[in-house]
């Protein structure tokens, strides 16, 4: 029991350092503004790449990475959930420099949602009557976006259902997560670098500002360490647990939009937030009450 709590304390742990990272990024990301967002997300691959190979070099992990890799059905996995979470990054950059975090806050408000819907119908999570219910109510706060942009809402819509995914992924690998982020990482850099080569751009003499230079060499560290502790809980807590505590990130992401950069809080966002608070209140009080009521 004591090993299970003790491993629950550490998911815990984690997942917050994890959403409060995320919540941040939008600032890291606006001081590259100046440059094309798809060139931001192929350094942050190459970057990631190397600091995770240095990484797995000091901790004389090295050699797992060559009989994982002949492990195919694990590396075919794996190139997916490489391919979903390049999607989310490319994604999520773009609309932070279009001066759209709202948009990113709103679809990391709904991701949890996501995880919850996914731990139930793949993973076979009971899904509460309230869970369901709440479930409802985020829906209703996606149709008030479609109706009040006369269409889908692509970034609030693609942002968690890639994140989403990546995190069911990532739980039904039983590889060692630094392991596993290398390999996925590794399996789409070939694709990134390409693109410097095509675009003329290189790796180590960018031409742009030093400080431009050096915020995408950190990029790398900024990617990894975040996706590691995720990664890390998943492991140790139920994705439904995950998915609770994923409005930290976009909490302070809306903070970050309205105060900091000013966007503008429209009526049918802020309504579609409420009812998606609504929800997230109802899912975690429940939840709590349930912990309650199992505790000796």
């Amino acid at each position: 029991m004591k090993s299970t709590l003790s491993q629950q304390k550490q998911g815990i742990i984690l997942a917050l350092a994890t959403f409060i990272m995320w919540g941040v990024f939008p600032i890291y990301f606006k001081l590259l503004s100046n440059v094309n967002p798809v060139t931001i997300l192929a350094n942050r691959i190459i970057w990631s790449f190397v600091l995770l190979f240095i990484l797995l070099i000091g901790l004389r992990r090295l050699h797992n990475i060559r009989r994982l890799l002949h492990l195919k059905k694990v590396t075919a996995w794996l190139l997916l959930s490489g391919s979903l979470i390049s999607c989310n990054w490319g994604i999520f950059i773009y609309a932070v420099e279009q001066g759209q975090i709202l948009e990113t806050s709103l679809g990391y408000f709904i991701n949890p949602f996501f995880s919850i819907l996914l731990g139930a119908l793949v993973l076979g999570e009971k899904l509460s009557t309230i869970a369901k219910i709440a479930t409802f109510i985020v829906l209703i706060a996606i149709g008030i976006q479609i109706y009040a942009m006369r269409g889908l809402p692509f970034i609030a819509i693609i942002l968690p259902l890639t994140f989403a995914l990546y995190g069911l992924i990532r739980k039904k690998i039983t590889i060692p997560p630094l392991e596993g982020l290398f390999i996925e990482t590794a399996l789409i850099t070939p694709l990134a670098i390409a693109f410097l080569i095509y675009t003329n751009i290189s790796i180590t003499a960018i031409n742009i500002e030093q400080n431009t230079l050096l915020l995408l060499i950190l990029s790398g560290a900024v990617t990894v360490f975040p996706l590691l502790t995720f990664i890390a809980a998943t492991h140790r807590l139920p994705l439904s647990t995950i998915g609770f505590m994923q409005y930290i990130s976009p909490s302070i992401s809306l903070l970050v939009a309205v105060f900091l950069y000013h966007e503008h809080l429209d009526t049918y966002k802020l309504i579609s937030f409420i009812l998606i608070w609504l929800s997230l209140l109802m899912t975690t009080i429940t939840s709590l009450r349930n912990k309650n009521h199992k505790t000796p």
